[in-house]
């Protein structure tokens, strides 16, 4: 096992989670979950999401170099250095063994990672395009190939880590993908093109500045994510002898479960096409529906397309209660894709596609559901073999988040050219760009990405969904893993503990340390002050006493 270090570096208190419940507690959600997230994805989706593209296609004019070759094949090779470092990385992962998890350390040390570079993929030098191109390739690779792989790795396993619990864990994962989505996307697509967009446009320094600024940012947001979340699982194993699975057996087993294979399905589906609409979006917004940077169209897009799935998140689990998981994102994927389909036939209304947008946001809920199936289909594998894949399942999480994000860009970006793009010249005023008319196929172009490829990624996701049917055996599914922990502990001849007993224990053993603590600290003060020591005893118990009353009284009331 990796134990980080040579006495195990992560093993200092120093590195202790602040979360020390057996059961997931209210900070761990809204801080580890929500809040640490929501800071994380707003950096990311403006320094490497939709507007990355942007600053290479429109401020750096890279679009042209090689015949557009560049931009086209950047984002798909990188991906093969990126699946080698996700492959090794899910390696390491299955192997730590620390006090903090095998996750939560390389979570931590992600940290400065991402934000270096960061920077680096934006402070491209002022020198010829040769350069320029080495120094983007270079950059493009440290951030997606390396320091992002370690944070979306290790982060990728919280959820599932974090508790057998199904209602705890289902909790965790919508904290999780409201703090990954929601305020992100209220933020990132709404106020940055109304706001920022306008103000950097095509001038290099000022993109540097504010990319650095949020890169910078994604610093606290991980210390807080560390900080705030808990490997409970893990913790099941803690003093046994752990079984490290070869990555070629995790391979086989996983690719021979079909609920995992239907979870890899949807989301490399949905991530495509995701990837697709984002990078059509901004230039659907700036030469179809709207005008260049105007500031409006993409805030009215994002602000109107997005505002269900903030105010949605909380229908969805008394849907999913009433209706179980399958059922809900059958129901919504097929939505998502009829509602979208005027757009389709009236791509340049704008009352029109701001509203089937609106609708078809309520069909995109199900996303909040991820995380979960994920669990699930981890569970279930655990269930049938007897071993977790905790790493090649993070390391192909990665690898699909990662390698559609570089194919979705580079198919788009080798479509502008042929389409017959032109993008904005250095110094031409805002004015006369807005002026501009992109030909017709350069038009039909964006509007086949905005909407046509979105719509049959959500009816491809409609038909798997309905086939994922492992959310009824999961009840059974942990009954049986903790049977199997008991005679494991019972041959070894041990006693099996739930994380809920050991937490039970430690709890009362620092009971117990506090307690004497008190006493002695009571004693003390009685003799320096020359008080009776059962007198002031007796007063704190009087009062120990009242606050239970209290207490009972008010649960008593409820």
């Amino acid at each position: 096992m990796q134990t980080l270090g040579k006495k195990g570096l992560f093993d200092g208190k120093i590195f202790d989670s602040r979360i020390k419940s057996a059961n997931v507690q209210k900070s761990e959600r809204w801080l580890g979950f929500f809040a640490s997230p929501a800071l994380i994805y707003i950096a990311y989706f403006c320094v490497s999401g939709t507007y990355l593209n942007l600053f290479y296609v429109d401020v750096l004019k890279l679009g042209g170099l090689a015949g557009g070759v560049f931009l086209t094949l950047l984002p798909i090779l990188s991906k093969i250095v990126d699946a080698i470092t996700n492959l090794v990385m899910g390696q390491i992962i299955d192997r730590t063994k620390s006090r903090q998890g095998k996750a939560r350390p390389w979570l931590l040390i992600s940290a400065p990672l991402i934000a270096i570079t960061g920077i680096l993929l934006y402070a491209v030098p002022d020198a010829s395009p040769t350069v320029q191109a080495i120094w983007v390739a270079v950059s493009y690779n440290l951030f997606f190939a390396f320091a992002f792989t370690i944070y979306n790795m290790s982060q990728s396993l919280l959820v599932p880590l974090s508790t057998r619990n199904t209602k705890q864990r289902d909790g965790n994962a919508t904290f999780l993908s409201m703090g990954q989505s929601m305020l992100p996307g209220a933020l990132v697509y709404m106020v940055f093109p109304m706001l920022v967009l306008p103000y950097v446009g095509v001038d290099k320094s000022r993109w540097v500045m504010i990319m650095s600024i949020l890169s910078t940012v994604i610093l606290p947001g991980i210390l807080l994510q560390y900080y705030f979340t808990k490997e409970r699982v893990t913790e099941e194993g803690i003093g046994e002898k752990q079984q490290v699975v070869g990555l070629w057996k995790q391979i086989t087993t996983c690719f021979k479960d079909k609920y995992w294979l239907i979870y890899f399905l949807i989301i490399f589906i949905y991530w495509m096409q995701q990837n697709i609409y984002s990078s059509s979006m901004v230039f659907y917004s700036n030469w179809v529906l709207g005008k260049y940077n105007d500031g409006i169209t993409q805030t009215l897009i994002n602000a109107i397309g997005q505002a269900p799935l903030g105010l949605g998140v909380f229908l969805m689990w008394p849907l999913v209660k009433k209706l179980g998981k399958r059922k809900v994102m059958f129901g919504g994927f097929l939505l998502a894709a009829v509602t979208s389909l005027p757009i389709l036939f009236m791509p340049k209304n704008l009352g029109i596609v701001l509203g089937a947008l609106f609708i078809r946001s309520f069909g995109l809920l199900p996303t909040y559901l991820f995380a979960a199936m994920m669990a699930e289909a981890m569970d279930h594998i655990e269930w049938k073999n007897g071993y977790r894949c905790d790493g090649f399942t993070a390391t192909m999480n990665s690898v699909i988040l990662t390698i559609t994000g570089g194919v979705a860009t580079g198919i788009f970006n080798s479509g502008l050219g042929m389409a017959g793009y032109v993008a904005p010249g250095d110094g031409m005023p805002l004015e006369e760009v807005q002026a501009f008319v992109q030909p017709d196929a350069v038009q039909n172009y964006f509007i086949a990405g905005f909407v046509l490829i979105p719509i049959i990624g959500y009816v491809i996701m409609a038909v798997l969904a309905f086939f994922f049917r492992v959310e009824d055996k999961i009840p059974q599914i942990v009954a049986d893993i903790t049977a199997r922990h008991k005679a494991e502990a019972k041959a070894r001849g041990e006693v099996y503990l739930s994380p809920e007993e050991k937490a039970a224990m430690e709890q009362e053993e620092n009971d117990r340390i506090a307690e004497e603590n008190r006493i002695r600290e009571l004693k003390a003060k009685c003799e320096r002050k020359g008080l009776s020591f059962e007198d002031e005893e007796a007063k704190y118990q009087k009062k120990l006493s009242d606050a239970r009353a209290k207490e009972e009284a008010k649960r008593a009331k409820k």
